[in-house]
């Protein structure tokens, strides 16, 4: 008896490792500079099956945004809301941003969205309003976490949570534009450090013993 033919072609790419490709074109030329020739260079996969996979390059950018940002997410959630500390809880998220602006092999790279579209949201509507989204997200965890110190009585009642929040978050965009621009990993980091130490002197911080 002979076999049946399998219905369908088998997907010959896997869809994480080609928004992964993606991704990475994006972050060392830029969003505009991306074309899908680049694009499809990188993920091996011809421009009809881009479009037919993920759709036109604004949603491209997207998928492999929501993928990373789905990936990253976990540690940075529980550095913040798993640490007991605030101070050891700040510098585990710091590290996890830092680590996250540069590639496997080191290759510093910033942002997947403020390294990547900043420069096009000022005339573009729709990735204006990704990139406010993005920041939204950082300022609201942020503001979540020192709200959450206040209560645990980590930091002074009165603390100004919106102001420190905005203030921690100011400091990721800059990480994010001295990776790009070539910082190397151990000065980020005591940058970072220094940050931290002045947002929590400011909040009132209890002292540790």
């Amino acid at each position: 008896m002979t076999a049946k033919p399998a219905r369908g072609r088998p997907r010959a790419y896997d869809p994480e490792e080609a928004l992964a490709a993606a991704l990475g074109e994006f972050r060392r030329r830029g969003y505009t500079a991306t074309s899908l020739d680049h694009l499809s260079d990188a993920t091996k996969m011809a421009r009809p099956s881009l479009y037919a996979a993920f759709g036109n390059k604004l949603e491209i950018y997207r998928k492999a945004v929501r993928q990373y940002s789905e990936q990253t997410a976990e540690r940075r959630q529980r550095a913040l809301f798993e640490e007991p500390s605030l101070d050891k809880g700040l510098e585990d998220y710091f590290g996890a941003i830092i680590d996250a602006y540069f590639s496997r092999e080191g290759e510093p790279l910033g942002c997947p969205v403020l390294s990547v579209i900043s420069g096009e949201a000022a005339a573009d509507p729709v990735i204006g309003a990704e990139l406010a989204a993005a920041i939204g997200r950082s300022d609201g965890l942020l503001q979540r976490r020192m709200a959450q110190a206040v209560e645990a009585g980590e930091i002074a009642a009165d603390a100004d949570v919106r102001g420190l929040a905005a203030m921690l978050a100011a400091l990721q965009h800059s990480l994010a534009l001295r990776a790009r621009a070539g910082t190397p990993r151990p000065e980020l980091q005591a940058i970072a450090r220094a940050h931290v130490a002045l947002a929590l002197r400011a909040a009132g911080a209890a002292r540790p013993n």
